[in-house]
């Protein structure tokens, strides 16, 4: 068999060498030349004038050449008469062999091929051989391989081939010993691989290689059928673990295993029964050698990659781009083992942690098999949605996938990979995204086969024309670099006359206007396109030679409408995949390593995570980012949403009249409760009881701008409220401020209506004036506490559980990717349309009430079978929650559900204002009609002065408190202006304004004591005046009028 071969490969040689022509200077008939493919490379195969042999073109000359392709075992090779001038690289060699790489020998770059040398037996002829090996050039002798041709080029003189695993000689036998193991047989003179030992045929002298073929028995599980002989014979252990070309059991690949040589043991496992090995070249080739059929257990990381599971993860790339170890940390358990697959790259007996997906897959990955142990794996969900995760953690949920019987990781959820059929539409309906940045260009082809672009009239995007100008049509040439054979089509784009802003730009449109350099922030993002890109589209590429001045060849793409028709309208990627070009700078990292958009100035990337945003939507207060950095930049113009407080201004204001308020209502308070026991008649009591509301409201106020001015302080001190607001707005601290405050502005201007109701009832003589026991006084408890119930009831309404469904604002998934902010009842039920499409929905059959909302977001999500699951972080976001500052919500509009309730509440707190206006100015009234009436007494006309200049300030300061807010509030709520922003300036500058002033209007103390300290003078002044005051009040109750209290107001 050996000699056979031996002589069939001698005349396939000559044959080959004979048939080598020169390089004709001949011009070839242009009719006759057309583009072909051959081996995924470009050529032009023409005929001569007057001639009908094929020959090919030269790549950078009109000179021609013929050229015979021979078979060897690793790859074809061809033999040329002389190389093509000006072709350094040797393109002319590309395609025609299998062996292509680019190789630098000697300082020659070779574009295609390993080896490129002169033939030496025809020294007349002397062709070029080009391929990985030439078997008449080669010897071996004491481990070094070396070239024995002395007219080489770009041939290294001596290359260590040894145990390399590839076969440098025709009959590998530079293989033949390796580690300490002996392959084949070595005869007298030469050596017989292990596809000639038991053949049949005696291919050495004294038949060394037929020995003990037939030693087996039938029991015997070391047996296979010869490739050759088709007879069952002993596999010896010189026949195994040998390259598959060479193998003797071609048909069951079965000598793959039971391996001698420790290096070429790529697993272990059962077969037939008994512990065997199986070698490197044992595994994803189809062939059951292991019982389980773990050496056939493979996957496709990308196209044309087929490794061994037990391949990923390992820290070596075995794929081109990298893509067998695109491991996380979140896809990795923190439990290691040793594998059963060892790829004979990665050190033996390492312990490597174990993927997740592994864990209870249903095959045994790791040696001792704890990947499959039940017992040290945490069980979650059921049915179809089992997993499992480490013990000693919690179960993530995970978004259930009932149409597919499948299940999306929250880490992955929302990463523009449809795992599920739903999975982009529902992202898309969740985050809201109303900006859709698909390609938006009007293309058409003409007659002359000529791609045309408008970028001035997009389909929908009537206001590019507004924005671009007038535009010109130019030709633009797609890519870089341009192939020296001139196949690319050039394109008609339409482009503006001035450089515009191309920010609102993606996809092609963005490409051909920023390569066509009108855009006044942006560059051209494509790159030379390099010949080994493309690996995601092996079928529908072809290569060329680039006209560069280093050799070199580019990728060109096939047309299928168009047969014959290439261009280079493509984006290479870092990872050696390639894109088109719509697919560039379309917020969408198509290349799966971002560098299709890392080059584009339309897009923010958000910090944390690979998601891209538009840039318009950076700072527009609105979160888009799930990390929330497109609204947390400093660059950003508001710092509405970075602090509680918008400035430092707010800020000091908060604290300095939160101070103020709280120290001068205690000791009003206390004084006023002290006081109280003491008052004689019902006016008095009434009117005292009516200072101690209003001095507890005022101080409920003042408390609430401490504690926010705490709050304040925490986030600011640790910098992260803008990361974390959703969470506060839906705390239970949030909650209860809006409670204090709102319970203390109601109860203060309450209490305030109650006094002027008191007052005037006091003027028309409708009280009675004489002394009570504290008997008769119980009866007035009711009515006394009616404002603060009334106050606590508006307050607490709100976040009462039974009227949730008309006061939350929305549900709040702290981390989660599909809601990165608070979702309200319409964008849940965008989302559970998506998700429920064709199927029934469970809040269909019943209200649409929050409590349904909660049950199907859970139905959406995994239901663990434990009681150790981590859950959905889901946070109720209540009706204070609004703002920071955690405040009534007043500023409502026609869409929000409690725009009745804030409006009525508004209403009345207006008509409460328009009541004490109206009893004041009466109590003026009167108060000027008693000092006419008494004349021009000194005394109490001065006291008649103070109690007008004590009701003015009474009317102004309730004016500056509730008149802006109530007409502003109107406003909003007719949608004639956007006041949302605004809360922060009400809740600290207007609405405590009276919790501040009361004390110092309705307290005798502060008010002549602390505004009257200027001078010891205007003090004793003052004192003087009360003291007429009161007298002249003794003598007009004496005479039955009614008497103007200094405590009534």
């Amino acid at each position: 068999m050996l000699v056979f071969v031996t002589l069939l490969t001698g005349v396939i040689g000559l044959a080959s060498l004979l048939e080598a022509l020169d390089v004709h200077a001949a011009t070839p008939d242009p009719d006759k030349c057309k583009l072909v493919e051959v081996g995924g490379y470009l050529h032009e195969q023409c005929f001569l004038t007057n001639t009908t042999t094929t020959y090919y073109k030269c790549p950078l000359s009109n000179s021609v050449y013929r050229m015979r392709t021979s078979w060897s075992r690793d790859c074809d090779y061809i033999s040329f008469r002389n190389l093509c001038p000006s072709d350094p690289g040797f393109y002319q060699a590309c395609g025609h062999t299998g062996c292509t790489g680019y190789k630098e020998l000697g300082g020659t770059p070779l574009l295609c091929g390993t080896y490129i040398c002169y033939d030496e037996f025809d020294s007349n002829r002397a062709s070029i051989i080009a391929g990985d090996y030439w078997e008449d050039y080669y010897h071996c002798e004491d481990g070094i391989c070396k070239n024995t041709n002395l007219n080489m080029v770009g041939c290294s003189s001596v290359v260590n081939t040894t145990c390399d695993g590839k076969c440098d000689e025709y009959y590998c036998d530079d293989e033949s010993y390796c580690n300490g193991v002996q392959y084949g047989v070595w005869c007298d003179n030469y050596w017989a691989h292990p596809e000639y030992i038991c053949d049949g045929e005696l291919d050495c002298d004294h038949g060394e290689d037929e020995l003990g073929c037939n030693n087996w028995t039938v029991a015997d599980h070391t047996t296979c059928q010869h490739t050759y002989s088709d007879e069952t014979i002993l596999i010896q252990d010189n026949m195994r673990c040998f390259y598959p070309e060479y193998s003797a059991c071609d048909n069951s690949r079965q000598d793959q295993t039971n391996c001698s040589d420790p290096e070429r043991v790529a697993m272990q496992c059962l077969s037939q029964g008994f512990p065997t090995t199986i070698s490197i070249w044992g595994y994803c080739n189809g062939y059951q050698l292991c019982d389980d059929n773990y050496n056939n257990v493979c996957v496709d990381p990308e196209q044309g990659c087929n490794i061994h599971k037990g391949q990923m993860c390992d820290g070596h790339s075995d794929c081109n781009d990298e893509r067998d170890e695109t491991c996380k940390a979140k896809d990795l358990t923190k439990v290691s083992c040793i594998r059963r697959f060892h790829s004979p790259h990665v050190e033996k007996n390492v312990s490597l942690p174990i993927p997740l997906e592994w864990v209870m897959d249903g095959e045994v990955d790791c040696l001792d098999g704890k990947d499959e142990n039940e017992t040290q794996w945490l069980k979650c969900g059921k049915d179809y949605y089992t997993r499992y995760q480490e013990m000693g953690t919690a179960c993530e949920e995970v978004l259930l996938c009932p149409l597919e019987k499948n299940h999306i990781d929250l880490n992955n959820l929302c990463d523009r990979i449809n795992t599920c059929s739903f999975e982009e539409k529902l992202c898309k309906a969740a985050r809201l995204t109303n900006i859709d940045v698909t390609d938006l260009i009007d293309t058409f082809t003409t007659s002359q086969d000529k791609h045309f672009i408008q970028h001035c009239f997009p389909t929908g995007a009537a206001d590019l024309e507004r924005k671009l100008g007038k535009c010109n049509t130019v030709e633009h040439t797609a890519g870089f670099v341009k192939t020296v054979l001139n196949v690319q089509q050039p394109v008609l784009v339409s482009i503006p006359e001035k450089k515009v802003d191309c920010s609102h730009l993606f996809g092609v449109n963005y490409v051909y206007a920023a390569c066509n350099n009108i855009c006044l922030n942006a560059e051209c993002p494509l790159k030379k396109i390099p010949g080994d890109t493309c690996i995601n589209k092996k079928d529908s590429v072809v290569r060329a030679l680039a006209d560069t001045a280093i050799p070199s060849t580019t990728t060109l793409t096939k047309t299928a409408k168009v047969p014959g028709f290439y261009d280079n309208k493509i984006f290479p990627c870092d990872n050696k995949r390639c894109v088109s070009y719509r697919d560039v700078c379309n917020l969408i990292d198509d290349c799966e390593d971002g560098s299709d958009e890392k080059s584009c100035a339309n897009h923010f990337q958000c910090n944390n995570y690979s998601e891209l945003v538009v840039l318009s939507q950076v700072c527009d207060g609105v979160v888009h980012c799930r990390d929330f950095s497109d609204e947390c930049l400093e660059s950003c113009p508001s710092t509405r949403n970075k602090d509680i407080f918008e400035n430092n201004f707010l800020r000091s204001a908060s604290l300095s009249m939160g101070l103020i308020s709280t120290s001068l209502n205690t000791v009003s308070l206390i004084r006023s409760v002290w006081e109280l026991p003491q008052q004689k008649t019902y006016e008095m009591f009434l009117n005292k009881f009516a200072i101690v509301l209003i001095n507890l409201g005022d101080l409920m106020i003042g408390i609430y701008l401490l504690l926010l001015s705490y709050f304040d302080f925490i986030y600011n001190a640790e910098g992260n409220y803008c990361q974390e607001r959703y969470l506060w707005f839906s705390s239970s601290e949030c909650s209860f401020l809006g409670v204090l405050s709102t319970t203390g502005s109601q109860l203060s201007l309450f209490a305030m209506t109650m006094l002027s109701i008191t007052r005037l009832a006091n003027i028309g003589n409708l009280i009675q004036r004489d002394l009570f026991s504290f008997k008769s006084a119980a009866k007035l408890v009711l009515l006394l506490f009616f404002p603060l119930l009334a106050s606590v009831l508006i307050a607490v309404t709100p976040i009462l559980p039974i009227t949730e469904d008309y006061f939350v604002n929305g549900l709040y998934y702290f981390g989660s990717p599909l809601f990165i902010r608070p979702a309200s009842k319409i964008d849940h039920y965008k989302v559970f349309k998506e998700y429920f499409e064709g199927r029934s929905m469970s809040w269909e059959k019943a209200s649409f009430t929050w409590e349904a909302v909660r049950s199907t977001v859970k139905e959406m999500f995994s239901s663990n079978s434990n009681n150790n699951s981590s859950g959905i972080r889901m946070s109720t976001v209540h009706f204070y929650g609004n703002d920071g500052v955690c405040v009534f919500k007043y500023l409502v509009t026609r869409d929000d559900p409690q725009w009745v309730f804030s409006t009525f509440v508004l209403l009345v707190n207006f008509l409460c204002f328009i009541f004490i206006l109206v009893s004041y100015g009466y109590i003026n009234f009167k108060t000027q009609q008693s000092s006419r009436n008494v004349g021009a007494a000194t005394g109490r006309q001065g006291a008649n002065r103070a109690l007008q200049a004590k009701i003015s300030a009474i009317i102004l300061t309730d004016f500056f408190c509730w008149v802006p807010l109530s007409i502003v509030s109107f406003l909003h709520l007719s949608e004639a202006i956007n006041a949302s922003t605004w809360y922060p300036f009400f809740s600290i500058l207007i609405i405590p304004i009276n919790s501040v002033i009361n004390p110092l209007l309705y307290d005798s103390t502060f008010y002549f004591g602390l505004l009257s300290r200027p001078t010891r003078v205007l003090r004793r002044t003052a004192n003087s005046l009360i003291t007429t005051f009161q007298t002249s009040n003794e003598q007009e109750l004496a005479e039955g009028a009614p008497p103007i209290q200094e405590t009534g107001l």
